[in-house]
């Protein structure tokens, strides 16, 4: 049986994740605040980049990409630990680069391993359960081949909504499309965002309250699970505790028991969602 790594992107918050896998290997994107570089969360973790936030709010903070060369290092330690396929999962390509970077250094690898690049067209910890899924898989005996099979089926098999407590962030770093009908605005509103079928974040509704926001967000995803038979829900928060707990709240009023993970929203993400945003996603499965 071939020996299989996976390369996780740190964007999907997986650092978050109790599960542990020898055969995980975490691409650290960079956070840069104040002309400080930080790798995400080895250097710079939630609860320290949202405290940051929240104490000085004119702060900027800017992502950017691993390089070439770090992808280049970690697969050929991976060679060296005797790995011969090595999974790639990364953020949408949509929001970063990353996914082109990692196709270029699968190029310039000269090693023996065969490598696999996807797309996962998710992030956070949509993004993180993709992941996981692959990594369970492999730990079940399957083979690459299927493992890229079928986390190419499920990657749009989800809705992903999430609530944006302050847009100043998303407007600064341009990461949101569309975001000129929200800027005139953008301090009173809590917009409901979603990450389409094509891995954009794109606006859906415009609401003027934290609090109404939340409801409509459960009120969406609840609807759509009406036409699901089998589901694992997905939260995140940026600092918003409340929030979150409202949101699985209301969902467990109507799936008690459900199956979910949560995780916060790791800094290179926090970096454009702000502070109190909250997230909620569910994958159909069968």
């Amino acid at each position: 049986m071939s020996k299989i790594a996976v390369i996780s992107t740190s964007t999907g918050s997986l650092d978050y994740i109790n599960e542990k896998f020898d055969n995980l290997r975490i691409l650290r994107m960079k956070i840069i605040m104040n002309d400080e570089t930080f790798d995400d969360f080895t250097d710079i973790n939630a609860s320290e980049f949202y405290r940051r936030l929240s104490e000085d709010k004119s702060l900027v903070p800017s992502s950017s990409m691993p390089s070439i060369g770090e992808f280049l290092t970690m697969l050929e330690e991976l060679e060296e630990e005797g790995y011969e396929e090595v999974i790639v999962t990364t953020i949408s390509s949509e929001l970063s680069g990353t996914y082109n970077v990692c196709l270029m250094g699968k190029n310039q690898y000269q090693g023996k391993m065969k490598i696999y690049v996807v797309n996962t067209l998710n992030a956070a910890i949509t993004e993180g359960f993709l992941t996981l899924s692959a990594l369970r898989m492999i730990k079940e005996g399957k083979t690459a081949a299927d493992v890229v099979e079928y986390i190419e089926k499920i990657k749009t098999k989800r809705k992903q909504y999430f609530m944006v407590d302050n847009l100043r962030l998303f407007v600064a770093n341009g990461r949101l499309t569309g975001a000129a009908g929200f800027i005139g605005s953008m301090f009173k509103i809590k917009p409901i965002l979603e990450v389409n079928d094509d891995g954009k974040i794109v606006s859906l509704e415009k609401i003027r309250t934290q609090r109404k926001s939340l409801e409509r967000m459960c009120e969406i995803i609840l609807g759509d699970l009406e036409q699901v038979d089998d589901f694992v829900m997905t939260y995140i928060s940026s600092d918003n505790l409340e929030g979150i707990e409202f949101v699985k709240n209301k969902i467990s009023e109507v799936y008690p028991g459900h199956k979910y993970i949560e995780a916060p929203i790791t800094p290179v993400i926090g970096c454009h969602t702000g502070v109190g945003t909250v997230g909620v996603a569910f994958f159909e499965i069968s």
